[in-house]
């Protein structure tokens, strides 16, 4: 095996079926020594802002060189882009581009994107068919990029980084002892909400573990907070008894809220994206 082909990795909202299959039989069809993994097939169908915030989970967790396929794509067989972005770390994410580039757009950087050219790179034998391009087009791209059968050059015609459609991110601040941000992400399974707030800003502000912090979660045309409660800074669940709220330290080093063993997001109805904001004071 060559040592030196990236590995492909995929995350889509097909749920793990027979999609998710052909789009990794056609990466084998290119070439039997891709390595091609699963990130998540579990976006929320057509949710191109949860396909941003999962690509920018994992891409600091990978090799440079690494060539990731993101298809949530709502607007398959329209006029809509389809992409090959290279990231500034040297790494590839190929995507329809519908703002699921806007995380790593932000926190990583592109250093360039290409269209990809459908007389060339995609797959002969389907094109009569005009809605699967996760299989037609995006795995079978990605895998004649990571198997050398293509360069990046040979993707398709270069346009403007300032071009690329990105979703709206709501910068935090810290204003007169308030911290607020928006709402990043709801996790669905276990319930936990991230804000976009740096932890290191919790530093900077001299708030420790053990400090309360009265919290609240508001929906953007609504009055009333759809949360509001005193909740303290802790390191971990085991902080607090089941059924409490703690805020926390996320995985990717921001704010988050949770309740020990159960699904916050579930049980008040949260979400994530710009028109959902967090606000933090100290007690």
């Amino acid at each position: 095996m060559t040592a030196n082909k990236p590995a492909i990795v995929m995350q889509t909202d097909f749920t793990k079926d027979i999609s998710v299959c052909t789009m990794q039989g056609v990466c084998m069809m290119v070439d039997p020594e891709l390595k091609v993994f699963d990130s998540t097939h579990e976006i929320k169908s057509f949710d191109t802002y949860q396909a941003s915030t999962s690509l920018s989970f994992v891409i600091d967790f990978w090799p440079a060189g690494t060539v990731f396929v993101s298809v949530v794509d709502p607007g398959v067989g329209t006029s809509r882009r389809a992409c090959v972005a290279k990231l500034s770390n040297g790494s590839y994410v190929v995507t329809p581009d519908n703002g699921s580039l806007t995380h790593v757009k932000k926190y990583f950087g592109i250093d360039e994107v290409r269209v990809i050219d459908e007389n060339v790179n995609r797959l002969k034998k389907t094109e009569k068919c005009n809605i699967f391009h996760g299989r037609d087009l995006f795995a079978y791209c990605a895998a004649k990029l990571a198997a050398g059968v293509i360069t990046y050059e040979e993707v398709g015609e270069a346009y403007p980084v300032e071009e690329i459609i990105e979703h709206e991110i709501i910068p935090y601040k810290v204003e007169d002892g308030c911290i607020s941000g928006m709402i990043d992400t709801a996790d669905y399974h276990f319930g936990l909400i991230c804000s976009n707030i740096p932890a290191e800003v919790f530093e900077e502000e001299g708030i420790e573990y053990g400090d309360w912090m009265d919290v609240q979660i508001i929906k953007k045309g609504q009055e009333a907070p759809v949360y509001s409660q005193k909740v303290p800074f802790q390191p971990s669940f085991g902080a607090v008894a089941v059924g409490e709220p703690l805020l926390m330290v996320s995985e990717t080093l921001q704010i988050q809220i949770a309740i020990n063993s159960r699904n916050m997001s579930e049980q008040y109805g949260i979400q994530g994206g710009p028109e959902w904001l967090m606000k933090l004071k100290k007690c």
